[in-house]
């Protein structure tokens, strides 16, 4: 996967983890995104976190958030 596959979001808040799903505000919308989709680059991982998350291109889409 190359740098055009991918999105990275800053400011990224954790809200709610568990392993099956990362409930997290994205751009100002909650959005349930699967642990095992986030990419390498990601410094989100649980709840109370702050940072950047990096995911597929197809996948932000499809979340709305591109």
């Amino acid at each position: 996967m190359d740098d055009t596959d991918r999105v990275a979001f800053v400011d990224v808040e954790v809200l709610a983890a568990n392993p099956l799903i990362l409930l997290c505000r994205v751009q100002g919308r909650l959005v349930s995104i699967p642990p095992r989709r986030v990419l390498p680059g990601t410094t989100v991982h649980e709840s109370g976190d702050r940072g950047t998350i990096v995911l597929s291109r197809d996948l932000a889409k499809m979340l709305g958030l591109v």
